[in-house]
């Protein structure tokens, strides 16, 4: 009887476990690739990459908007939502709290949704009261670039944000 009742009891414990499955945080640099994110994973809606290759303003005119921004120290980036946001309810989150709260609308003429400066030593979550879904800023790729850029697509339906990091200020359109 015992024996029978350790059998049953060990085809409940088995049956009732269910394995998460966990997709790979997708980084597109080379000196990147295959570094995990320290993010919490569960299913990733968007991709990462470190890109320093595009048009960009003066230094002069970043270090003004850095000043401005009042993100001249190691320890800040600049947030900016980018293309593919219309008008949707977004919250920037980080272990002290909600950041930021609010809709966020692209401007067709600039590309240009939202910008805000963030603490580049923590994690943040992005939370897209749309489409609920969360991604994640990685404070360890955050903290080696002052400019993170999200973009939204809406028609891609597995991860539709981008996540790009870089030292360069993009100018308006």
């Amino acid at each position: 009887m015992k024996k029978i009742f350790l059998f049953a009891l060990g085809t409940l414990l088995f049956a009732s476990c269910k394995t998460t499955q966990h997709t790979p945080n997708t980084v597109e640099n080379s000196s990147q690739k295959g570094k995990p994110s320290t993010a919490p994973e569960e299913k990733l809606y968007y991709v990462e990459q470190v890109k320093n290759d595009f048009r960009s303003v003066t230094e002069e005119q970043k270090n003004k908007f850095l000043t401005d921004y009042k993100a001249t120290e190691p320890q800040y980036s600049i947030l900016f939502f980018t293309q593919g946001f219309n008008g949707e309810e977004v919250r920037v989150e980080n272990s002290n709290g909600i950041h930021f709260k609010g809709g966020v609308t692209t401007n067709q003429q600039t590309g240009l949704a939202k910008n805000m400066r963030i603490l580049n030593t923590e994690n943040h979550s992005i939370f897209d009261v749309a489409t609920r879904k969360t991604i994640f800023i990685n404070a360890e790729l955050a903290s080696q670039h002052k400019f993170i850029y999200v973009m939204k697509d809406a028609n891609n339906k597995e991860t539709p944000y981008k996540i790009t990091y870089s030292d360069l200020l993009r100018p308006e359109k």
